[in-house]
């Protein structure tokens, strides 16, 4: 009798011991779920490996909670390479001086869920930033040239030849980063240079 209820007492303790397990493994799951939901792909990690870590005595809980952690990973895996292609993507088109498709590459990168590397999101917004200023700094030059096509215009109408290549020169002098425009400045100027050189 002695001996049945020392087993009888070992295996109580031991249901209890289970079910501690179990409840506080459902509740770990429950977070990594909420992690997931909300592309907290490390928090979900975290919490699916303290779940998996305890002695729930049930092989499907655990592989439940194992396959958790595998689809964190590689949910966090993919985020953090779409980043990444973003970024080279976004330093490709910098490169060729297309700020628009840089500027849009490096606001995606940012913009992914789940991408929590501070390093790799510090790159995306510096990126970022010079691309912006990039493209303010050619629009700017774009305006301005644009105005030393009409003043090249109106000194050309006038007659006024010396001050009309002064325009277009400064025009030129500037990176508009416009073949357009500086097919127009090229074009008028080698008029005022034509009308110069007549008189």
């Amino acid at each position: 009798r002695g001996r049945l209820e020392t087993l009888l007492s070992s295996a109580r303790s031991g249901l209890a011991a289970q079910e501690s397990a179990r409840t506080e493994a459902r509740v770990h799951a429950t977070r990594g779920e909420a992690c997931m939901a909300s592309h907290d792909y490390r928090g979900a990690i975290v919490s699916y490996e303290a779940a998996v870590a305890l002695d729930v005595n049930a092989a499907v809980l655990t592989s439940s909670y194992r396959s958790g952690v595998e689809s964190a990973r590689a949910a966090l895996t993919a985020s953090l390479e779409a980043a990444h292609a973003k970024l080279a993507e976004g330093e490709s088109a910098v490169a060729g001086k297309d700020w628009e498709t840089g500027i849009a590459c490096f606001g995606a990168g940012l913009s992914l869920d789940g991408m929590d590397d501070e390093e790799l999101r510090s790159s995306l917004r510096a990126s970022l930033e010079s691309a912006e200023a990039s493209k303010a700094a050619r629009d700017e030059a774009r305006e301005a040239a644009e105005g030393h096509v009409a003043e090249g215009r109106r000194r050309l109408s006038l007659r006024e030849y010396g001050e009309a290549i002064a325009a277009l020169e400064a025009g030129l002098s500037l990176d508009s980063q416009c073949d357009d425009l500086r097919g127009r400045l090229e074009t008028l100027l080698s008029s005022a240079r034509s009308g110069l050189a007549a008189q």
